[in-house]
């Protein structure tokens, strides 16, 4: 048998994986599992689950529905997850006397601080995001009717315009850079006076800069994470306008015929995305024969 490795030369972006908020999410959830039992997550600490099981792995349950913590006497530890939930859920979890611990990405709560003062100031909020996301109903929760929600273009462009007053612009902040640019461009051309704020998070975009500046130096790229991730999904959507690019969460979605036409190989991953994640990618593409 032939042990020999082939001879992909595979690159790992500098900046992919995890961002700040995810890092500090998981890195405290773990220090709590070490000197704490009787945890859960409200939701998904991220989108994605290989990073989930890892959670799971060191006792921290996962709850979606809010009744299922407050009427469970056996739970003692509640994390708020990284993208982070409304101000009356985050009261109810308080009243029912848990410890809460929240680990809302800072971004993220500058942004819900940001919805809350200019909606209090009488502005009619224009959210750029995706609306069963959890960090916009967290945003929408600090907000006051009505409120728009839109996804693309076309949905600004579907707007009733002259029936909004006062308005103001703001966006999820792993939300797609040259779409958000696409529609300010639009909004300020109808609404001279629309308040724009670029809620964007840098890390994204750094991840983005970074994968677009390696896959101008390899022939194929792979995009790694949990296909239920938006940033990742992003990420994807754009590099494959590039070049020849798969998204993958596992070796078995590896396209391995295709990838032996390949000699280098980039590797990149969203913000929800391990590290580890992409390390196994690596190695089960060294190891094809």
């Amino acid at each position: 048998m032939n042990n020999k490795k082939n001879n992909h030369k595979i690159i790992i972006s500098k900046n992919a994986g995890y961002c700040m908020g995810v890092k500090r999410a998981f890195a405290g959830s773990f220090a709590i599992s070490e000197k704490s039992n009787n945890i859960c997550i409200y939701g998904e600490m991220v989108h994605n689950r290989f990073a989930l099981q890892v959670l799971s792995e060191r006792g921290i349950e996962q709850k979606e529905k809010i009744e299922d913590i407050i009427n469970n006497s056996n739970i003692k530890n509640v994390i708020i997850r990284a993208h982070g939930i409304p101000p009356e859920e985050e009261s109810i979890l308080k009243k029912s006397k848990k410890n809460i611990i929240d680990f809302t990405c800072p971004k993220v709560k500058q942004v819900q601080l940001l919805a809350q003062r200019l909606s209090n100031e009488g502005n009619t909020i224009i959210l750029f995001g995706k609306s069963k996301h959890p960090e916009v109903i967290g945003i929408l929760g600090y907000c006051k009717k009505p409120y728009y929600v839109i996804k693309n273009l076309n949905e600004a462009k579907e707007l009733q315009l002259d029936k909004i007053k006062n308005t103001a612009l703001i966006s999820q902040t792993t939300m797609n850079s040259i779409i958000f640019e696409e529609i300010c461009n639009y909004l300020k051309s109808k609404i001279k006076t629309i308040k724009i704020y670029n809620t964007l998070c840098n890390s994204p975009i750094k991840i983005q800069e970074s994968a677009f500046k390696l896959a101008n130096n390899v022939d194929a790229m792979l995009v790694v994470g949990d296909k239920s991730s938006a940033n990742t999904t992003t990420l994807y959507e754009k590099i494959k306008d590039i070049i020849p690019t798969w998204f993958i969460e596992t070796g078995k979605d590896l396209p391995i015929e295709e990838l032996k036409k390949y000699h280098k190989i980039g590797i990149t991953g969203g913000s929800s995305t391990p590290q580890w994640q992409m390390e196994k990618i690596k190695e089960y593409i060294l190891e094809i024969k």
